[in-house]
């Protein structure tokens, strides 16, 4: 059992990067578009770039319907690794896009092959951590898409100061082609040790953290879907009101993420950037989401279901008091200066937020009750979660445009932060009384 710890440190490492590959490629659409708006040969509005994200928004839907039942029968390796390949692919048919018909077309596919990964990953966690472990091992993970996020921004917002804008796009793809290697070669399937998980067992005594790992483990070895068809799954997902809560928190909580395609074009328009300043300074953005993310691994798996139900929802209620920050900014008669760095600020905080919320109830959620199922579970929710993102992209997109302006586009914002709220708290609360029963 020895090999263990350094098996599971290789398959986490070849899921940071590969996601991480996936995530820069997918992030280029948003990095690129301040450079693609300012092209005069491109001829773009921000209406058109807001489309670019709403349809890259409903590829990515479609893409959740495709991937999830492809995790469950082909598993997540096979799953995880096409997604890298056709992602890098895409983003080199992007860069050679010469009109915003093909633009259109291949942020779609883009975002379509990009949604292989989050299944691929509760696949290939399901197999090779322990149940205890999820709220950390996904807290790691998704610490991979803020931070590659954040230096993505950095890196190609620099390269965009002295690079034609269809180069950047190559040297991302190139990169990914790198990543794709080494997870071929390094990231498997399952352990082939059947007794992986023997010892936990083992350990079991009578004290209360020995009895929640012997009856975790249970779950996931004698799951109430194992042996079931993917119908039958569907089925009971369905009927299951705590299915719905997740989806319902997941769609408003997939809106408020979406802020960060608008960012850098809301900095550039408000605060008088160059398209290069502004894809840099919208790292603000991933940086609060990635430190929020850091913040999870040190309470998530340590917390009770009640304990995280409070966080999470007064981490909410400082989302919106961001988002209020942002629309009355200037009822405080500060200068610029202040004005812009108040402004990140409250980005930041608004990104570190809601960022736990948004990446590890749903995620664990998905392995723990979908059991077989759980990729094509955590898909559908997705699913609805992409949904409405994409009417969040279309709509936001347009208000920005109106004659309303950003004002518009927050006050949109605050209605959607204000739902959060209580959506985080129903779903996180139904989790509560099922942790109490103690049953899926």
């Amino acid at each position: 059992m020895s090999n263990r710890p350094p098996q599971q440190i290789n398959i986490i490492i070849s899921m940071y990067l590969g996601y991480a590959a996936m995530m820069i490629c997918r992030q280029m659409v948003t990095i690129l578009s301040p450079a693609l708006l300012v092209d005069e040969t491109l001829g773009l509005t921000k209406t058109n770039i807001g489309d670019f994200a709403a349809y890259g928004t409903l590829g990515a839907l479609i893409g959740k319907l495709i991937w999830g039942p492809i995790a469950d029968k082909f598993g997540g390796r096979f799953t995880f690794l096409i997604g890298i390949f056709l992602t890098a692919m895409f983003i080199i048919a992007f860069g050679l896009s010469p009109n915003l018909m093909a633009f259109t077309g291949f942020s779609f596919l883009l975002y379509c092959t990009k949604s292989s990964g989050w299944p691929g990953m509760t696949k290939l966690i399901g197999e090779w951590y322990h149940p205890l472990n999820y709220g950390r091992v996904w807290s790691i993970l998704a610490t991979s898409s803020r931070f590659s996020v954040v230096l993505a921004t950095l890196f190609f917002g620099w390269l965009l100061s002295f690079l034609n804008w269809r180069m950047v796009a190559f040297i991302a793809a190139a990169f990914a082609f790198i990543i794709f290697a080494g997870c071929y070669f390094y990231l498997k399937e399952k352990p082939e040790d059947p007794t992986f998980f023997k010892e936990d067992e083992n350990k079991a005594d009578n004290n209360d953290l020995s009895i929640a790992s012997k009856q975790a483990l249970d779950n996931k070895y004698n799951h109430p879907l194992r042996g079931t068809s993917t119908l039958a799954g569907l089925v009971d997902f369905a009927k299951s009101p705590r299915v719905w809560l997740v989806v319902i928190m997941l769609m408003v909580l997939t809106c408020m993420m979406a802020f960060l395609d608008f960012v850098a074009i809301y900095l550039m328009e408000s605060y008088k950037l160059t398209p290069s300043q502004a894809a840099m300074a919208s790292t603000v953005f991933p940086i609060g989401s990635l430190i929020g993310l850091l913040a999870s691994i040190a309470f998530y798996d340590k917390f009770s279901k009640r304990g995280i139900r409070t966080v999470l929802t007064i981490a909410l209620i400082l989302s919106l008091l961001s988002v209020l920050t942002l629309q009355y900014l200037p009822l405080f008669n500060l200068n610029a200066e202040s004005n812009y760095l108040v402004a990140l600020g409250a980005i930041f905080l608004f990104a570190f937020s809601i960022s736990p919320a948004y990446y590890l109830p749903m995620s664990i959620f998905s392995i723990e009750y979908g059991g077989p199922h759980s990729a094509t579970l955590v898909c559908l929710i997705d699913a609805f979660g992409f949904a409405a993102s994409a009417t969040f992209a279309f709509i936001g997109g347009r208000l920005a445009d109106s004659s309303g302006g950003w004002s518009s586009f927050m006050n949109m914002l605050i209605l959607i932060a204000a739902v959060g709220i209580i959506s985080v708290w129903a779903f996180m609360h139904s989790e509560y009384k099922a942790a109490k029963r103690t049953d899926f």
